[in-house]
Parts: C-alpha cells; sequence; structure tokens
C-alpha cells in the first residue's frame, strides 16, 4: 500500500517490466505515437474564462469549447468553466463519474481468511454485508454487463450496458475480433491524450483518455491478473494504464489504474504505460444534497440516488464536530454498517470500492479530498470497503479508499479504520 506520494512513485516505476521504463539518458522517448515533448504545462489559451458565458448556470459535463495547447476536442463545463481534462493540472479533472455506477462482478463472500459461504441476513458478526450480498451482479448474470462487437475489420468496440460508456475493445498496440494481432505498447501521459484524440476506430472518432472514474469503472474485483472481464476485453494486459487527470499535488504526475488488481494511484507523466480509449456516456451532472432526517445527518447523490452517512462513523453533529471518527477491523465494519439506525432508515450498509471511489473529488488541493460542505468533518485517512481483494498475497484483505491523497488500494482486513455507511443499493 501507498501512503505517500513518494512511495507510490517509487512502487509504479518497480512494478515496470525493463521493457516499459523508457530510455531516459536522452531526456526524451518514442513510441508508435512518436517524439514525446513536455505538455504538463499545458494551459488554455484563446478564451477568457471570466467573461466565458458559456458554462454560465450549466451543469457539469456539458459540452463547451475552449482552446488548448495542444487543443483537444473533449471540453466540458466544471463549476461554471469551461475546462479540457487532461490540460495538465487537477484544475481540469471531472468532478467525479458522470454515468450510472456499475457493480464490482464480486460475487463471491470472504472471511479472514478465504472464500465462504455468503452468511444469511441477521448474522452481522459472521460478515454479513458484504459487497458480493449487494448490488446488481445479484440479479444479473456476468454476460449481461458488456456488449462487444466489431463494426470495422478488426476494431471491436465494448459497450458497457449499465455505464453507457463505450470502450476501445482492445488495448492499444491490438487489434482484431480477439485482439490478438500485435502487441500491447506503451506510451507517456502526453502521447496517450493525444493518441485518444486523433483516434478513428470501429468508425468513430469522437475518443478521449478515460477519467480515473471511467478507467475504475471497468475493473473487476471477482477476479485478478487482469482484473477485468476476459470476454469483453480479450488481451488486456495485468498493466498500469493511463488516466487523464492529474494528481492535485502536482501537475507532472497523473492517475493510473493497474488491471493486474484494480489498484488506483499515480505516476510521473514522463513514464510509459498502457492505454484503453474510451467515448460517449450519459455525462449527468451530480450534487451532494445534505438532509437532516429524524437529526442525523445524510447526504443525498442526486446522480446514483445513494444516500451517504453525512459524518464519518463516530462522529455526529450538523457539521460532524461532536465525538470522533471510530477505527475498526473490516469485519467491525460490515456489522456496524448493518445495523446501524441512523436518518430513520435501518438499511444501511458498507459502500462497495466503486460507490465510495465516486465520493473522492481529485481536482482538491488540500486533504480531506471529498465535498468538505456535503461531507463536514472526515479524516484524510483510509475507508473501509466491502468489497475483498482476491488477489492479495496477506491472508485477508479488503479494498480501502484514501480522502487523503484520493488512492484506491487494499489492507489487511484486521487493520483498524474509519468506515462510512450507505443506503439505496439492491440488497438481497
Amino acid at each position: 500500500m501507498c501512503f505517500s506520494v513518494m512511495s507510490c512513485g517509487r512502487i509504479f516505476y518497480e512494478l515496470l517490466s525493463d521493457s516499459d521504463i523508457p530510455d531516459t539518458g536522452t531526456g526524451s522517448e518514442t513510441s508508435s505515437i512518436g517524439t514525446s515533448t513536455d505538455t504538463s504545462t499545458q494551459s488554455e489559451t484563446g478564451w477568457d474564462t471570466s467573461t466565458d458565458l458559456q458554462c454560465s448556470g450549466r451543469p457539469d459535463f456539458t459540452a463547451c469549447e475552449v482552446v488548448t495547447a495542444p487543443d483537444r476536442s473533449y471540453d466540458i463545463c466544471v463549476s461554471g468553466i469551461c475546462v479540457s481534462p487532461g490540460c495538465g493540472t487537477a484544475e481540469c479533472n471531472t468532478p467525479g463519474p458522470h454515468f450510472p455506477l456499475p457493480d464490482t462482478n464480486q460475487r463471491q463472500c470472504y472471511n479472514n481468511s478465504g472464500p465462504m459461504t455468503c452468511p444469511t441476513p441477521g448474522q452481522n458478526f459472521s460478515f454479513y454485508g458484504q459487497d458480493a450480498q449487494y448490488g446488481w451482479d445479484r440479479s444479473h448474470l456476468e454476460s449481461e454487463r458488456y456488449t462487444r462487437t466489431t463494426p470495422v475489420a478488426g476494431q471491436s468496440i465494448v459497450e458497457d450496458t449499465v455505464s453507457g460508456l463505450v470502450w476501445q475493445g482492445c488495448a492499444v498496440g491490438l487489434s482484431g475480433s480477439s485482439c490478438s494481432t500485435g502487441s500491447a505498447t506503451t506510451h507517456t501521459w502526453s502521447q496517450a491524450l493525444a493518441y485518444c484524440d486523433s483516434l478513428n476506430w470501429g468508425g468513430q472518432t469522437d475518443w478521449r483518455l478515460p477519467d480515473p472514474y471511467e478507467l475504475a469503472s471497468i475493473v473487476d474485483s471477482g477476479r485478478h491478473s487482469p482484473a477485468i472481464d476476459p470476454a469483453a476485453f480479450p488481451g488486456t494486459p495485468s498493466s498500469w494504464f493511463w488516466s487523464s487527470s492529474s494528481v492535485p499535488f502536482s501537475s507532472s504526475v497523473a492517475w493510473l489504474v493497474i488491471f493486474d488488481n484494480g489498484y488506483v494511484l499515480s505516476g510521473d507523466k514522463m513514464f510509459v504505460s498502457r492505454v484503453r480509449c474510451v467515448r460517449l456516456g450519459p455525462f449527468e451532472s451530480r450534487r451532494f444534497e445534505p438532509l437532516n432526517l429524524s437529526s442525523d445527518r445524510v447526504v443525498k447523490d442526486s446522480l446514483t440516488g445513494l444516500e451517504w452517512q453525512g459524518c464519518a462513523a463516530g462522529l455526529t453533529g450538523d457539521l460532524c464536530e461532536t465525538g470522533s471518527a471510530t477505527e475498526m477491523t473490516w469485519q467491525q465494519a460490515l456489522s456496524y454498517c448493518e445495523g446501524l439506525s441512523h436518518g430513520g432508515h435501518t438499511d444501511w450498509t458498507l459502500p462497495n470500492r466503486t460507490e465510495l471511489q465516486s465520493i473522492l473529488d481529485l481536482r482538491l488541493h488540500f486533504p480531506p479530498r471529498i465535498d468538505a460542505v456535503a461531507f463536514p468533518g472526515t479524516p484524510s485517512s483510509w475507508f473501509w470497503s466491502s468489497s475483498s481483494d482476491v488477489s492479495s498475497s496477506l491472508p485477508a484483505a479488503a479494498w480501502d479508499v484514501e480522502f487523503g491523497a484520493g488512492f484506491v488500494s487494499f489492507s489487511d482486513k484486521n487493520y483498524a479504520k474509519p468506515a462510512r455507511c450507505v443506503r439505496g443499493r439492491v440488497g438481497p
């Protein structure tokens, strides 16, 4: 697990194979896209955002137009300003997911030593309430999630029937109906942005480099090496894939997802990594609505329909100013949420990794990286999800989300961490 940008950068470098590490002796690297230039400090030009009214009063993800250097095709409104995701700084990162959240495809239950038969309702202290017991996966077959087609010979696309996103069916460098032609290539961050922006694939040209929420949405938490559906995305390397978002604490570092297991971490933009492009999606905006239900703070997410415990477990009050955040083991966190009576409701559960990641705000320069108006008093800590890690060499591990920096990783289930419960999921 990474606890700082320095340690994460070190781990990122060590995980790259020798063939993936660029030759830094010349100060530049090349790939099939061409010679790399440092565009990590791209600036917006041609539009005066102080007088630009095209995004005034418009919801996030509304299409707009801003000229950047180099210019990109994908421009959206964020907080009333037209930005181009991938501009090089966190100011133009997407504000969160813009699509219905897919489930994780974790269909097996786990205890502290490995797989187990899923417990029945009421067995709160027997690991009841974990990922496999809630969500879309309970009522749908795995094969219903994706539709893979080949509209142009050798160029397959994959539609996610839940999120509405359409994906390049092969990692960049691969082609063919089963992605068996060629070899997956590696690129710097700026090269990845340029590639997707200019891509003509499957008869379409409106491709873009995915943001971290989009990219993590196709992580399959039920498998590893690679952690992705092999029928929908054949030939996927168990490797790092670039997102379009820069980290807030350094314009030279961007977010990546590793498809060996599903880590969401960061790496230097001059490293080389894999690429998969995306297009379309519903582009829905979201709003967090703080509620006061039965004197308890509850936050409703207009995008997902989920309702969140407004304060971390152990904190209360209008501003979560009373008490202290309670740290607990994974089993205790499951039990706590299953037994919680809050806001006049008792159907609370521990969120899965996708749901928990969805409330991160990766634009913020200072921790905690979450909407502080909606979720005041949030510790800059790792919070438990209900999803087990199926790839770990630990005796037992579960996924957690770090609200200090924004990482998604996993920890031994016996560690003590904060929790925040959610309701509105599809239950047993």
